[in-house]
């Protein structure tokens, strides 16, 4: 092989895989057909960043950088032509308080090339650069591995034998349509729409999202883009092929708000865009992985899509780490798809039904973002990876395959630590809880692959290094008494009593 992992496309899902395949030192490339790192030319689409991603940052240690390049939603503004409906200003997107379990609730924006800078710069402080200008021509698969033909910017072809391909290269991308995976979508609305990043004089204030739902011709949005002095454009067609010319975007703002003050200055991004849904029928061919828009195509309603696609590259990346690197079984790389095949469906339910709503009423309501569409309370409960042998547990008590949620704790010395503090890293986090010791892991899992902690209240005997005071009760309150087993992508695995023989069991499936 000429390396373990060639990794296509350098979008949000390839630059998070690359990170993490690069911290676990597998080795790996990354490539991508454009010619230069996107700018702010190719537009603030998948700006907005879900609660959950943001601790996939966290834990990447890139969540400082995100929230000092991005911020928070505006609240927003309905107008009817020039007149703004009554005093009111309403939330589109709900703005919740930290608390201790989860301390990102709110969704973030941050502008897609920004983030990506973001992305890039963190791989390379791993160690790893994208290749860009390089792309993923043809490739053909056997038991073995995955023979790849790369097409480099002067012209030259490249040979790449490797382990595994990761397909994060979109809708329209090569490894998709080269695996020949079924793939069934539809459109949900037939309507045109476009959007664009616009520069706009005429005093309309930054501080609110504007919405004119009823426009004649059909609805306009202008939302004011963090840290830059431009608004994103939104606008549906209801008769007529939209024109995305300097002029005509002028003039669609300014017949649609009703407000002739206003005026477009700069168009810096436009473009078409289509409300389609789509899901391939398999997410693992062999040796070739679907990851993001590759696997499942989004509506723009919800926010969901780059979210989604983040959170496949963190499902896989952990599961190729233990493969290549701890000898784990092939069969646990089954469990990608096994795992976000249902997740993404569920949510491609849920964005398709949200838009159709959307289609026969005005937004003067916040948009429905509770836990599970926060993609905090996606599970994998009942999947191949989850196991619980505890019984009944509590009321509001995680389990096997719910995401681990954060609480505020302080080690032996007094110190503030935080439960994400201990799981950051990309390894395997056991707690013992309740008075449990934690168990003697043998084999892989003893020698470095699974960082242990009792987690006591405050006054416990014996404390040490290894011990995490919980003196408020957070972290019981949240996980109960027994054992449990965080995987690297902040899932539970397994939960048991103390004493269970089954956390080896489980750990086996993942260390081989």
């Amino acid at each position: 092989m000429n390396t373990d992992v060639l990794v296509a496309g350098a979008g949000p899902a390839g630059l998070v895989l690359a990170c993490d395949l690069a911290r676990r030192g597998v080795a790996f490339r990354i490539v991508d057909a454009l010619p230069a790192p996107p700018d702010h030319r190719s537009g603030s689409r998948g700006k907005g960043i879900q609660p959950r991603t943001l601790e996939i940052y966290d834990d990447l240690g890139i969540i400082d950088r995100v929230h000092g390049l991005g911020g928070p939603y505006s609240p927003a503004q309905a107008w009817d032509g020039p007149k703004p409906l009554g005093a009111a200003k309403f939330h589109r997107i709900e703005r919740r308080d930290p608390t201790p379990d989860v301390p990102y609730p709110s969704m973030w924006m941050l502008l897609q090339p920004r983030a990506l800078d973001v992305l890039r710069a963190r791989l390379a402080e791993f160690g790893g650069k994208v290749e860009f200008g390089t792309k993923l021509a043809t490739f053909t698969q056997d038991a073995d591995g995955v023979s790849c033909m790369l097409a480099h910017p002067d012209g030259r072809q490249e040979s790449l034998r490797v382990g595994y391909l990761a397909g994060c290269d979109g809708a329209r991308g090569v490894v998709r349509a080269g695996s020949g995976v079924e793939f069934a979508s539809e459109t949900i609305d037939p309507h045109p729409m476009i959007t664009a990043d616009v520069v706009i004089e005429g005093g309309l204030d930054r501080e609110h999202w504007h919405m004119w739902d009823n426009a004649k011709g059909g609805a306009l949005w202008l939302g004011p883009l963090v840290h830059t002095n431009a608004f994103q454009l939104y606008a549906k067609f209801e008769n007529e092929e939209p024109d995305l010319s300097f002029e005509a975007l002028r003039r669609l703002v300014r017949d649609r708000t009703e407000k002739p003050e206003l005026n477009v200055t700069e168009v810096l991004y436009a473009s078409h865009f289509g409300s389609r849904s789509g899901l391939a029928k398999h997410f693992r061919i062999g040796r070739v992985f679907l990851v993001g828009d590759a696997a499942h195509v989004h509506p723009p309603a919800g926010g969901q899509g780059m979210n989604t696609a983040v959170q496949d590259a963190y499902n896989l990346g952990w599961k190729l780490g233990q493969v290549l690197r701890h000898g784990a079984p092939d069969a646990l790389l089954d469990t990608y798809q096994e795992e976000r095949l249902p997740v993404a469906a569920h949510l491609l339910e849920f964005v398709v039904q949200m838009h159709k709503d959307w289609l026969g009423k005005a937004k003067d309501k916040e948009e429905p973002r509770k836990g599970e569409h926060m993609q905090l309370g996606l599970n994998y409960r009942g999947g191949p990876l989850s196991c619980d042998e505890r019984g009944a547990v509590g009321e509001g008590v995680t389990r096997a395959g719910d995401r681990a949620p954060d609480a505020q704790l302080t080690d032996a010395r007094g110190a503030p630590v935080r439960l994400f503090d201990a799981f950051r890293g990309g390894h395997f986090t056991l707690l013992a809880l309740g008075g449990a010791a934690p168990p003697v892991l043998d084999g892989k899992a003893g020698r470095g692959g699974v960082r242990s902690y009792r987690v006591v209240p405050a006054g416990s005997p014996g404390m040490g290094d290894a011990t995490l005071i919980d003196a408020h009760g957070q972290a019981h309150r949240i996980y109960g008494d027994g054992v449990i087993v965080v995987r690297p992508d902040g899932y539970l695995g397994y939960a048991g009593p103390a004493g269970a023989a089954g956390v080896h069991d489980w750990l086996v499936r993942s260390f081989g």
